[in-house]
């Protein structure tokens, strides 16, 4: 067996002692544990498994060429062991707050059975592909990964399997891989979580695979059901942010407050040898080719953004508020990875939505990070990086900072996308940086509501003007909860809207229009403008 594992049931803190679980710094007595022994006798134990890897098994046994061809096959296969933040966190949570008798294991579907570099090369010169030439691109791999996640559920044989549904790229393959795993172990509770398991609850449960999902953040909701199903309890109606069924009805339970504090959840990194975060950056570090970044070694310093773009689903997970780490808990998880990942390369990424967000905090962090040598790679809003902030950055030894810009036309920034920056001020700050040292990446969306050819066509010439080669053109894709798939909805017929899913396991649309009737035309342009980019004007 070659999956991580964890059990608790001794040496633990006070704060944590058998016969008691921590809920949000109140001691609460529970009930025997009723878990189920093992045949060879012992402690009664909640065995549970953390599946790991879903989005890249799916990316995997799909194996399904995509219609956008800019740098596709070296992200595919850098995105099978893409580490999964959301269930890393809470993995770590539940090992902090482990009660007397849970024992965790952890399945990673990609990990754990392919850990050589060379099994994620393209055997080819890179894109443009129809699809992927890698070595695991191959019916026996997958074949191969099917039959671990069989066999690692029941040799553990768990009685509750935790499989995050998070993507919609490939939603419906994991909603169909669910179904799979209630079969194979037909006894255990199934739950899931995620982006797409939380905007999708009714389905998910319709399915009839799951028997709950974790709706948005999921440490303490995981950990209270958890402790209800050790307690034997068949009816979770007090647990807040639970969606669940039985005897054939689904129930929605109220939403849960999120934890103002979220220096309470231990950063990821508590959990790195079970998800095999040593194996993924030395793949990760080895694959960086044609100048993208996947990366081993990253975090988010926060959660949640306060923007209201028409076509994120932020602001519908997280209700435009943010909530930040504390700088000494930013400090914590940089210098464990600096110490315990070395590498040639010693690159960092922080994946906020909004890394420059609460100057004071943001300084402050800066500040601690300056003893740890990586370069450090962000993204973050542009109306956000005065010239302080970037001074700040570029001293902290910051190699790139990336801006969502989406349009350099202002009207499609404020009436459809509505965003607060402007293009004078993306200018200011991607000279700045770049006169400071760092890169500037910007990105675009093509085929945003307003905007057309000639317009996008002007971005191109600023870029050119400018001298920014760092650029990426996105075609414009949305999902169920934002304005712009509400928007798209409305104008389209059912049959009309299956043909613009990104493939037929997607829940991502691409959102056509006047300038662009038809997918084809849409993505075409956005690999034209990807290859203009870098050419002379």
């Amino acid at each position: 067996m070659r999956a991580g594992r964890f059990s608790y049931r001794e040496g633990l803190p006070t704060w944590e002692r058998p016969g008691c679980v921590v809920h949000r710094g109140e001691a609460l007595p529970f009930a025997p544990n009723r878990g189920s022994k093992k045949e060879t006798g012992g402690p009664r134990l909640l065995r549970v498994a953390i599946v790991s890897d879903t989005h890249g098994y799916s990316v995997l046994d799909t194996a399904l060429p995509t219609q956008w061809t800019r740098n596709t096959n070296v992200l595919r296969n850098k995105t099978l062991l893409a580490p999964d933040y959301g269930v890393m966190y809470v993995a770590a949570f539940l090992k902090s707050r482990a009660f007397e008798g849970l024992d965790l294991q952890v399945i990673n579907l990609v990990a754990d059975i392919f850990g050589e570099v060379e099994l994620y090369r393209d055997v080819g010169e890179g894109p443009p592909h129809e699809g992927s030439d890698c070595p695991l691109n191959c019916e026996e791999r997958r074949a191969e990964a099917r039959s671990y996640l069989r066999d690692a559920l029941r040799d553990y044989d768990p009685q509750v399997i935790l499989y995050p549904l998070s993507f919609y790229y490939l939603a419906l393959h994991a909603r169909e891989a669910l179904k799979e795993i209630k079969e194979t172990v037909p006894g255990a509770w199934l739950v899931t979580g995620g982006a797409y398991a939380t905007l999708h609850a009714r389905e998910v449960l319709g399915d009839g695979a799951a028997d709950f999902v974790v709706r948005g953040e999921g440490e303490w909701t995981t950990l209270e059901l958890l402790r209800a199903i050790e307690r034997g309890e068949v009816e979770f109606s007090r647990i807040h942010g639970l969606s669940w069924r039985r005897d054939g009805a689904s129930f929605h339970n109220r939403p849960r407050e999120r934890e103002n504090d979220i220096d309470l959840f231990p950063h990821m990194y508590t959990v790195a040898e079970e998800f095999k975060i040593g194996l993924r950056h030395r793949i990760l570090n080895e694959l960086r080719t044609y100048e993208d970044y996947i990366p081993g070694n990253g975090m988010l310093t926060s959660r949640g953004c306060y923007g209201a773009c028409t076509f994120c689903l932020d602001p519908v997970l997280w209700g435009r508020r943010t909530r930040y780490h504390s700088p000494e808990y930013v400090r914590r998880a940089v210098e464990f990875c600096w110490n315990n990942y070395p590498d040639e390369n010693r690159l960092f990424y922080f994946g906020d939505a909004t890394f420059v967000t609460g100057r004071s905090r943001f300084f402050k962090m800066l500040d601690g990070l300056k003893g740890i040598p990586y370069a450090y790679n962000a993204q973050t809003r542009t109306e956000s990086l005065s010239p302080q902030v970037l001074r700040a950055m570029a001293e902290c030894n910051f190699a790139t900072v990336g801006m969502g810009v989406e349009s350099f036309n202002d009207a499609v920034l404020r009436d459809s996308v509505r965003k607060r920056s402007s293009r004078e001020e993306v200018l200011r700050a991607a000279r700045e940086a770049r006169d400071l040292g760092m890169r500037a990446i910007l990105t675009f969306i093509v085929g945003l509501p307003g905007e057309d050819r000639d317009s996008i066509e002007e971005s191109l010439e600023i870029l050119h003007r400018e001298g920014i080669v760092d650029a990426a053109f996105f075609p414009l894709v949305v999902f169920r909860g934002t304005e712009l798939y509400e928007r798209l909805v409305a104008r389209s017929t059912p049959e009309e809207l299956e043909e613009l899913r990104l493939t037929p396991w997607s829940e991502e649309y691409y959102m056509v229009g006047e300038e662009f009737p038809t997918v084809a035309s849409l993505v075409r342009y956005a690999d034209e403008l990807n290859l203009r980019v870098r050419e002379p004007s």
